[in-house]
């Protein structure tokens, strides 16, 4: 006889006897034949298993100055995978020279796709960015996002001496550092 579990947020419960089971996979936006362990033996004393299921979608992050196609690629922005609530899973990933960042192994389904949440943690130190949690959904095993990280401000910084107000000093410079 066949247990259904439904998985809510990763969990499920069931009753089930202490026997050996062949298990298969129903999820959406995932590659099913791929659930490991594809059997398992329940046994006295333990009650809880652990599966994984692999995705074969590919969300690339291009991410240039202006958010377009066309726009110069922005590269060392760092991004991660989350949750809705903004935990963080996996590696960080890094554009490269064309502004790309690749987030393998993804969901998608054409019709009800699951969704993929991310968000970015830096940029490459010249561009401004956004750090909220941002979604999409693969309809298909490949999507493109295009993600916009303007250059920072222009601003005009003036030095004049502490002990005579408002003499400009003539040469220097200053270097400011992120903290």
């Amino acid at each position: 006889m066949a247990k259904i579990v439904n998985i809510t947020n990763g969990t499920g419960t069931t009753e089930l006897l202490n026997e050996t089971y062949t298990v298969s996979a129903n999820v959406t936006g995932y590659d099913n034949t791929t659930i490991n362990p594809k059997s398992v033996t329940v046994e006295e004393g333990t009650n809880n298993y652990a599966f994984t299921i692999s995705a074969t979608g590919t969300l690339t992050l291009h991410v240039t100055e202006d958010g377009t196609s066309g726009g110069t690629p922005v590269v060392g922005a760092t991004f991660i995978r989350t949750d809705a609530s903004g935990n963080e899973y996996g590696s960080e990933i890094t554009t490269n020279d064309q502004g790309n960042a690749v987030f393998n192994n993804v969901p998608y389904d054409a019709t009800n796709a699951p969704t993929v949440y991310f968000k970015q943690t830096a940029s490459d130190g010249d561009h401004e960015f956004d750090t909220e949690i941002q979604s999409t959904t693969l309809t298909t095993q490949t999507k493109t996002l295009e993600i916009e990280n303007s250059p920072g401000e222009e601003r005009t910084i003036t030095l004049t001496d502490a002990n005579y107000a408002n003499l400009p000093i003539a040469t220097g410079t200053l270097t400011f550092t992120n903290e």
